[in-house]
């Protein structure tokens, strides 16, 4: 028996909402960690993101800081906007910087999350992320990696 992989190499997308880059930063070292997983990365502002991007996602990263309590309203409406897309069976992390309350990270998990994602433990750093905090950030993208590595489908021939 031959053992081969089948479909193409795992992909994570990461989507985020920025105000002073903070978020920004995170999304890039999310992306950092999975790159060197040997993944395929997509990363974009989620003012030029659409729901199309999502499509052959196996894990999906959505960053938004704390905007008055809550995600900011661009992010809100890319995640409302996914209702539609089946998302089930795919990894999802929630990202965000914060200041003082943590609403946004825990918004957009629970919404992923009822999309029937698969979520791991959210990642949030407070204000702007130094280098230990971009390394944490590093982690999550190479966990993120790793779990989609590991639901690559193996076909028996």
């Amino acid at each position: 028996m031959i053992i081969i992989f089948c479909g193409s190499m795992p992909k994570l997308v990461i989507i985020y909402g920025t105000g002073s880059h903070n978020t920004e930063r995170m999304a890039h070292a999310i992306e950092e960690g999975a790159r060197a997983e040997g993944i395929e990365t997509m990363l974009k502002n989620v003012n030029e993101a659409n729901m199309n991007d999502l499509k052959d996602a196996d894990a999906i990263a959505i960053g938004s800081p704390n905007y008055n309590h809550a995600m900011m309203p661009t992010v809100q409406k890319f995640l409302n906007g996914l209702a539609d897309i089946k998302l089930s069976g795919k990894v999802g992390l929630a990202f965000g910087s914060y200041g003082w309350s943590l609403e946004a990270t825990d918004e957009i998990n629970n919404k992923l999350a009822s999309y029937g994602i698969e979520m791991i433990e959210d990642l949030k750093i407070k204000r702007m992320p130094g280098d230990e905090e971009l390394e944490i950030c590093r982690s999550s993208g190479s966990l993120l990696a790793c779990k989609i590595k590991n639901k690559e489908a193996i076909c028996a021939v």
